[in-house]
């Protein structure tokens, strides 16, 4: 048996990827826990994702109507999608609102970032905020995207959320943020 680990840290003695795709992985890890029990452990990695609250003149914030497989139903969400290598998350945040809305990003500024899942995946997420301006140059959504573009009032995107309409979590952290950053009113976009 090996020794205790003092500072109450897993050891990873193993590691086999079970499936990989271009957008995320799985592997099982082999770990000693600190008393020296073994177990294994699942781990979802991804290169993270950004998303992006984007605000019309009219301050209406720009969502995306889109199918969730893993919910088997539609969800309301912000623009966002995978950080590509060499790509930099403010990068992705501009190109995805692009593809999936046709607006362009002015001012775009990091909200945030955070793990999305700590027990269970590698994912970060950043979320950012920008002016939505049309641009139309877009090159739409990718072929296993069927999105349809929605502009809600933000006020009525924060009802959705207390209301339980909107439940991803990047959407729902994005929004959160955006309307906190207004002392208790809805805040122009710089």
């Amino acid at each position: 048996m090996l020794p205790f680990v003092e500072d109450g840290s897993w050891r990873t003695f193993g590691r086999e990827y079970v499936y990989r795709s271009p957008w995320c992985s799985f592997r099982v890890d082999g770990v000693e826990l600190p008393g020296g029990q073994r177990i294994e452990y699942g781990v979802l990695e991804s290169g993270g994702f950004a998303a992006v609250v984007a605000l019309t003149e009219e301050n209406e914030v720009v969502l995306v109507r889109q199918w969730r497989q893993p919910l088997g139903a539609f969800t309301l969400e912000l623009p966002s999608g995978g950080v590509d290598a060499g790509e930099s998350a403010a990068e992705a945040a501009g190109r995805e609102l692009l593809e999936e809305t046709g607006y362009g990003a002015e001012g775009l500024e990091r909200l945030t970032s955070v793990h999305t899942s700590t027990g269970r995946s590698t994912e970060v997420g950043h979320v950012f905020r920008c002016r939505a301006v049309r641009d139309g140059r877009g090159p739409g959504p990718e072929p296993t995207e069927f999105i349809r573009v929605v502009e809600v009032p933000f006020g009525e995107a924060l009802a959705m959320v207390r209301d339980g309409r909107i439940t991803d979590a990047a959407t729902v952290l994005g929004l959160l943020w955006e309307a906190g950053r207004g002392a208790g009113g809805v805040p122009p976009v710089d």
